[in-house]
């Protein structure tokens, strides 16, 4: 097997470095946010075939091609070491678990928030009495704005306006499923990792920045945001689209300075890394297939 089998790992890394640059010079559009879960995408689906692939060679593939291989005085380039296929299998394993704790997680913090939304009646906006300052986009049909009247007690007018704003940001832009995607590409290749925390925080961006046109006002929107991280001591839960789940003291810095240009080398960049682990991938699927026909084919 080819030495491409290993490149999407290495390919992964690159993209996880690229998606912090794009963070901090990049306007947070939904085509800047796409273009870096395409990459992510294309990266844990290459990496995860590369896996399969050293995987498979517990089977006996190698040692039957090395055996095939003397018989015939060929001398066979870079076999796959039983090592090598023994960690591959783990971490394709490992990486089933933590999808499966991904989702289970995030269906339980939906569900518990449905659950809440229930209890306020019908109605886009469900107000819970909780001292807490809290606000979360709640998806679903229809997707639901919960706040708690900790919230509404520490803000005035306008900066209710803002809340409002930035959790229907998150609905009409179905960044559940953005985030969740996310979560599932990070759980299957852990170097993904920041590329997932990037892209929650390129989200949380985007609906700052629509609330700051709605509002008219970054600056009142950077207030309700500092506010509210202010009064809070227990943050909500990673998976749930909430006001000030993700870097606050970033997000209110990024407000109170001009917003960043639009660009399209890096995005171009982080998208071709992307599609490069997908080549490696296919190009590892190649050499496996030869080395099956010839073994087995003459």
């Amino acid at each position: 097997m080819t030495v491409s089998v290993y490149v999407p790992v290495a390919l992964s890394v690159l993209v996880a470095a690229i998606s912090w640059l794009m963070v901090a010079r990049l306007s947070p559009t939904r085509g800047t946010v796409l273009t870096m879960l395409g990459a992510a995408v294309l990266s844990a689906a290459g990496t995860t075939w590369a896996l399969l692939l050293l995987a498979l060679s517990l089977l006996g593939f190698t040692e039957l091609a090395e055996a095939e291989a003397n018989e015939r005085g060929v001398h066979l380039v870079q076999p796959v070491p039983g090592v090598v296929g023994a960690v591959a299998a783990l971490a394709l394993g490992y990486g089933v678990v933590r999808v499966v704790r991904a989702v289970r997680a995030r269906g339980a913090t939906r569900r518990e928030l449905r659950a809440l939304c229930d209890t306020c009646g019908a109605g886009e906006l469900a107000v819970v009495p909780v001292a807490a300052p809290h606000a979360f986009a709640v998806p679903g049909r229809p997707g639901r704005v919960l706040i708690t009247q900790g919230l509404l007690a520490l803000l005035d007018g306008k900066e209710r306006r803002v809340v409002l704003a930035h959790e229907r940001a998150h609905l009409t832009g179905r960044h559940h499923w953005l985030r969740a995607a996310a979560e599932v590409c990070a759980a299957m290749n852990p170097l993904l990792v920041p590329v997932r925390e990037a892209l929650a925080f390129l989200l949380e961006r985007n609906a700052d920045e629509h609330a700051a046109s709605v509002s008219g006002s970054r600056e009142v929107t950077a207030r309700a945001l500092a506010k509210v991280a202010l009064a809070e001591t227990n943050r909500p839960a990673p998976a749930g689209l909430g006001f000030i789940a993700c870097e606050v003291s970033a997000r209110v810095a990024a407000l109170q300075a001009a917003p960043p240009p639009p660009a399209r080398l890096l995005p171009g960049g982080c998208l071709l890394l992307g599609m490069a682990t997908t080549v490696a991938a296919a190009q590892a699927t190649l050499a496996f297939y030869r080395l099956i026909h010839w073994l087995w084919g003459g």
